[in-house]
């Protein structure tokens, strides 16, 4: 059977100059200035050496009271054993469960999933396994996760010990709904099986809707590994400072991965971190404002062209159909990078199957006046190319 070709996602983005980069999951935004002003107090003052691997006594502090304020979670930063530790960014708690868990086991991934996912379980010796998610409404039905799960954690071979459940996900934006968590929930207890939940996009969630944290759910606390990061939220993607957290039963023994891989995490801007984390409540009120409205501006153009746009619930990506005229969403995006420098992710990075090859992910996480450069962009380019398409139809016709 021949494997499908997948695209790059780093590769794609070395194509297309930065106010045409709608590719890479990152946020282009400029940096809180107090953040700034604390990381540069924090170097200039020599506070750049070791710490210890779980993090500083600083920033687990205010880690716990954000948990406390927005999951609605009791953590001790102090307990021993660990129940929460200072990561490179949430894929440094993803290599340390990988690591801790799933040697010679098996995790589930939904579909569309996060390419990243699969590649740190499978490099560090474990196995992932696809449950495919509807392709219209992204939503599942519970009996059949079920099943899959049982047949997957019966069998010989890398059987399977992981649920991971994004939410909200990258890369559709899909919010799961509390039946939905609930549901995942019961399977895991059911079938003794752990969940990873990876909440790094919890403060994008947008209109009516709400996230919730998996821990939260009656019976979940003691089976749930939770893993978070402050490179979206804080616009502080290259200074990889993330979390985990959970019983200290699963999450004290992650801390032996974390201190092999990293030792620790950069010390001076943890503490910085610390001084501002909590320290304004409307900070993450404002963000979704300003999200609400980059999602709006993209949308009014994505559906002047054509494109169906899935309804997430949040507002860090954009999962969308493409125009009905084209067919590929790689054809679309090559056509746009050699024609406006402009570039998003086509659906089939993140799948396996052939149901997605018509969508698309763009990142919106980008200054306003960028956003919008990148948008008329490809609103010229694909304007000429349904042109061209409709030309073409009808000389077929």
């Amino acid at each position: 059977m021949t494997t499908k070709a997948k695209p790059d996602i780093r590769a794609i983005t070395r194509l297309v100059p930065p106010r045409g980069n709608l590719v890479q999951g990152q946020s282009e935004l400029a940096i809180d200035p107090a953040l700034a002003r604390a990381a540069e107090e924090m170097i200039s003052t020599s506070q750049n050496h070791y710490c210890p691997a779980e993090g500083t006594p600083e920033l687990r502090r205010a880690v716990a009271e954000k948990i406390r304020l927005i999951n609605g979670v009791e953590i001790d930063p102090d307990a021993k054993p660990l129940e929460l530790i200072i990561t490179p960014g949430a894929t440094g708690g993803l290599v340390a469960i990988a690591r801790t868990y799933l040697v010679g086991m098996s995790a589930l991934v939904f579909e569309p999933y996060y390419p990243y996912h699969r590649r740190i379980v499978e490099e560090l010796g474990g196995r992932t396994e696809v449950f495919t998610l509807d392709r219209d409404t992204l939503q599942f039905d519970k009996e059949n996760l079920r099943a899959r799960c049982l047949e997957l954690k019966e069998r010989a071979s890398y059987p399977l010990r992981v649920i991971i459940a994004c939410t909200p996900v990258n890369p559709t934006g899909k919010v799961f709904t509390r039946a939905e968590l609930s549901a995942i929930a019961e399977v895991c207890q059911e079938l003794d099986l752990l969940c990873v939940a990876d909440e790094v996009y919890e403060h994008y969630v947008v209109g009516a809707g709400a996230h919730i944290s998996m821990a939260t759910l009656p019976g979940m606390w003691e089976r749930t590994i939770t893993c978070n990061s402050f490179s979206k939220s804080w616009n502080i993607s290259g200074w990889r400072l993330g979390y985990t957290y959970g019983s200290n039963r699963l999450i004290a023994p992650l801390n032996n991965a974390n201190n092999i891989f990293y030792v620790c995490s950069p010390t001076p801007l943890q503490k910085a971190l610390a001084q501002v984390l909590v320290a304004d409540p409307s900070y993450y009120t404002r963000l979704r404002e300003r999200f609400t409205g980059k999602r709006q501006q993209a949308v009014t153009v994505l559906e002047r062209l054509g494109f169906q746009i899935y309804d997430s619930g949040s507002a860090f990506y954009i999962w969308a159909r493409i125009p009905a005229e084209f067919t590929d969403a790689m054809q679309l995006n090559e056509m746009l990078i050699a024609r406006a420098g402009v570039a998003a992710v086509p659906g089939s990075a993140f799948t396996d199957s052939d149901a997605w090859d018509a969508y698309m992910r763009l990142c919106i996480a980008r200054e306003t006046e960028v956003l919008q450069s990148a948008l008329g962009k490809l609103e010229r380019a694909l304007t000429v190319g349904l042109h061209e398409a409709q030309m073409s139809a009808t000389e077929q016709g």
